[in-house]
């Protein structure tokens, strides 16, 4: 009975995860079309906000962010397989997003009849990291050992 009554109380806690989540897209789907336009009209106007990665400047190495405004440029421009090849946490990160604002739009529709959620699991975010990481130590074995600058290769 003690581990019927565990288990509800995690699924509630869960659902409210779910939920904040859920709430946190929304307002990210809203929020992406003001701050893109904004980026878009400031970059043309005050060219200094479009600054080099800094520990690319001054190491010759990427970080595990280099190429990200890059894949993002490309996805909006819907080429995908450029998008992963700049950064392939950004394709990645998407796909994950729109799977889960998709599915718990249908569950909430559906009065959650249709129990096709999405659920929170910490491996979607370990995955991003390791994803990040092996990024940036593709890109810096391949400067470092074969001198090859995979970001400028990409055309």
């Amino acid at each position: 009975m003690k581990n019927k009554v565990k288990n509800k109380q995690q699924v509630k806690k869960q659902v409210k995860l779910e939920d904040r989540l859920y709430a946190v897209g929304l307002c990210l789907a809203l929020a992406a079309p003001a701050v893109l336009l904004s980026y878009l009209y400031l970059r043309r106007s005050i060219p200094f906000l479009a600054f080099p990665c800094t520990l690319r400047t001054f190491t010759g190495y990427y970080c595990p962010g280099c190429g990200g405004t890059r894949a993002v440029s490309a996805l909006l421009h819907l080429q995908l397989w450029k998008s992963f090849c700049y950064h392939p946490a950004v394709p990645y990160t998407v796909f994950v997003y729109l799977w889960f604002m998709i599915s718990h739009t249908i569950e909430k529709l559906s009065r959650r009849k249709l129990r096709i959620g999405m659920k929170w699991n910490p491996v979607w975010l370990w995955l991003a990291v390791a994803i990040l990481f092996i990024n940036v130590l593709i890109k810096d074995l391949a400067l470092y050992f074969f001198q090859l600058d995979l970001l400028q290769m990409i055309r």
